[in-house]
């Protein structure tokens, strides 16, 4: 009787795949069914090859030929199946009657150019070798596994292990309990970004209790909690109230010709040019002090104006010069 154990093993061509491919990977200790055979050029500098391991097997040609790496490549794998073809039917081993482990292998031959490939594929294939060509392109060894670390480069063998080590290593939560990221298994994947993240958190200036961690996320709550002026001061104010208040201070003046215009204006000359230009007004001048009184003053120039208010004798609180830009209460050009 045999028991099967199952070992995943991989060929390298290192010469056509990417130098990053096993660089710097680790497995867990549970990991113990994995063998990588590399095959490179004997020239290649060792600062470029990965460093020793268990699971990596290391084959140096014997010479520098362009190709020697691949024809080393396809001379070990169809030795490797010649000598190491199962002979077990049923579970019974025709060889060994005693209970013993036979391993099971399951082949994938790692390239970077897959159409060299082609003529590997189909001689495998006619020797009904069960062998997967894959086409790394960009990617790590890491990406082969299903349960893997990016940051730490580790691979695990069961889900198990590798949850437990993100919750460990990498789950580190936003303190702010309104953040997405302060979810459990939602954290960040380095201690890192969550000080980057921290640092990018901005409070609200009316609701210090409140803390945002993205402009984006504080400027939905400002407008839909706090008043954004349409003056070119683009202030935020905590309630309606206070931004009534600062609106009308900076403009004080409405549209008189034209009641469904809601225009404002911070002065009367300001005022008067809209009258004119916007309404067609011809006496786009107002005596502000009689408009309070409920009733309508019109003139046709600024000085116009001025003379209305001192015949009228209106107090500064019924109307304030400061209303006229200076230059036209001077009478200057």
């Amino acid at each position: 009787m045999c028991t099967i154990r199952l070992t995943s093993i991989f060929f390298v061509d290192w010469e056509t795949t990417s130098k990053d491919f096993v660089k710097g990977i680790k497995f867990t200790s549970t990991q113990r069914d994995i063998k990588v055979h590399l095959f490179y050029n004997k020239k290649t500098p060792k600062n470029e090859l990965p460093g020793d391991s268990e699971w990596i097997v290391k084959h140096p040609t014997l010479t520098s030929s362009a190709e020697a790496s691949w024809t080393a490549l396809l001379t070990y794998v169809l030795h490797f199946y010649t000598h190491t073809a199962c002979n077990c039917t049923n579970n019974h081993c025709r060889l060994w009657p005693k209970r013993h482990v036979h391993t099971k292998y399951r082949a994938h031959i790692v390239c970077g150019d897959e159409a060299r490939y082609e003529e590997l594929q189909a001689i495998l294939k006619f020797n009904k070798i069960p062998v997967k060509i894959i086409d790394v392109g960009e990617r790590t060894l890491l990406d082969l596994f299903q349960y893997s670390c990016n940051h730490c480069k580790i691979i695990f063998k069961t889900k198990k292990e590798a949850d437990a080590h993100d919750q460990i290593k990498h789950n580190f939560l936003c303190t702010n309990l309104r953040c997405e990221k302060s979810k459990r298994t939602n954290g960040f994947f380095a201690r890192k970004e969550l000080e980057d993240h921290l640092a990018r958190q901005r409070s609200c200036e009316f609701c210090p209790d409140k803390i945002f961690c993205s402009t984006k996320k504080l400027e939905e709550h400002m407008g839909k909690t706090h008043r954004k002026c349409d003056c070119s001061c683009e202030e935020y104010y905590e309630t309606r109230d206070e931004y009534l208040e600062h609106f009308y201070s900076n403009l004080p003046l409405p549209c008189l010709e034209e009641p469904s215009c809601s225009e404002r204006f911070p002065n009367i000359e300001f005022q008067a040019f809209h009258h004119k230009s916007v309404h067609g007004a011809t006496y786009p001048y107002y005596c502000m002090a009689c408009y309070k009184k409920k009733y309508l003053v019109c003139l046709k120039t600024a000085e116009e104006l001025l003379n209305h208010v001192e015949e009228e004798k209106h107090s500064d609180e019924e109307f304030s010069f400061a209303q006229i830009p200076l230059y036209i209460a001077l009478g200057e050009n």
